[in-house]
């Protein structure tokens, strides 16, 4: 499934209950450093506080296929001095 499909109704449900499980864990791993796990097209993937960056990537993929956000890459920021 691109990012760019129009999703079905229950593909969509799919993808909001992924966002759901995904948004769960990434708070798990932020605010108490444990691995968190997620489970996706049949297969488990345990995140830890050091590939909280991954976790990340996945929830914008996410948010990018329900419309939520226009891509999947997260926004550059400018440089500040």
């Amino acid at each position: 499934m691109s990012i760019n499909q129009v999703l079905t109704v229950e593909e969509r449900a799919v993808v909001v209950s992924q966002l759901a499980e995904a948004q769960a864990a990434l708070h798990r791993v932020e605010i108490g450093g444990q691995t968190a796990s997620v489970a996706y097209d049949g297969e488990s993937v345990s995140y830890s506080p050091a590939n909280v960056g991954q976790l990340r990537h996945y929830v914008r993929t996410l948010e990018a296929k329900l419309g939520l956000r226009a891509s999947a890459r997260a926004r550059s920021r400018g440089v500040r001095f």
